[in-house]
């Protein structure tokens, strides 16, 4: 009889401390840490655990610790570190005026590998060079009055322009690849204009003391026309250039059917003064 009231209290005693086993595994198992990927290129350690737990990091032999926020979040500077490099992180609470051991946990250092861009995904700032150019849009710029300087300013051939009533004067545009596609060269007394690069230029020509460049009409397919070779040439004594000396000319510059290089800009011609 004591023999099998002994071996029910041994049973029990098992059944209690399995149950207990269990319990303790699943608390532990709940326990809350999330510790974000480290890489070769992390300089903080990052994750999230109980509210205000006290947060340890220790590399090596030297340790970095902050408190959790009052959401859990934790964000620890650490020094950038070399591929599989084994970080353990711990945490504590705060018990009886004590800081005792939560959870804790390792991570491996990994090694951060670069994205390949591919052609068809790399998308460039800027427009292509013989992008058409929204003509309508760039009309509704220049009647705004408004200064509008974009692109790559004044940085010659291969950049891209977009700059409209330069410094306040209205009327003047330089839209697209403009020094691939138009060569305007001027010693003062002479403007020579050229297409280059395969382009048609289009043009309209007029002293500032004939039609200022804002009344200057645009080009279109009636006006004169320049094609790869050709050249035109204006000489300061053939127009009246004002009391400014301007030399208003708007160029625009066609490949394969599509509008891509605009410029409506003024030049001087110096007027020579005989002297008798």
């Amino acid at each position: 009889m004591r023999r099998v009231k002994k071996s029910v209290v041994i049973v029990t005693m098992m059944f209690f401390s399995i149950i207990l086993f269990s319990m303790t595994n699943v608390h532990a198992a709940n326990k809350k840490l999330k510790v974000n990927k480290v890489y070769t290129t992390t300089n903080k350690i990052k994750g999230k655990t109980k509210k205000k737990y006290l947060v340890k990091v220790k590399i090596g032999k030297k340790i970095y610790k902050k408190k959790a926020s009052s959401k859990g979040n934790f964000s620890i500077k650490i020094p950038k570190q070399n591929p599989g490099k084994k970080i353990k992180i711990k945490v504590y609470r705060r018990k009886n005026k004590k800081w005792k051991l939560y959870t804790k946990k390792t991570v491996t250092v990994k090694k951060k590998s670069k994205k390949v861009v591919t052609n068809t995904t790399k998308k460039n700032k800027y427009p292509g060079k013989e992008d058409p150019i929204d003509l309508k849009q760039v009309n509704k710029d220049i009647a705004s009055g408004k200064t509008l300087k974009k692109g790559q300013t004044a940085l010659g051939p291969g950049h891209y322009y977009y700059s409209i009533n330069y410094t306040g004067c209205l009327g003047t545009a330089e839209v697209g690849y403009v020094n691939d596609f138009i060569s305007v060269d001027t010693d003062g007394e002479t403007v020579t204009l050229k297409p280059l690069n395969g382009a048609t230029l289009y043009y309209t020509a007029a002293g500032d003391g004939e039609k200022s460049l804002k009344d200057l009409e645009d080009p279109s397919d009636a006006s004169q026309s320049l094609k790869s070779g050709q050249k035109a040439t204006f000489k300061c004594n053939e127009y009246d250039a004002g009391k400014y000396d301007n030399f208003n000319l708007k160029v625009k510059a066609y490949k394969n059917g599509k509008l891509i290089a605009i410029s409506y800009m003024w030049y001087y011609m110096i007027q020579l003064i005989a002297l008798h």
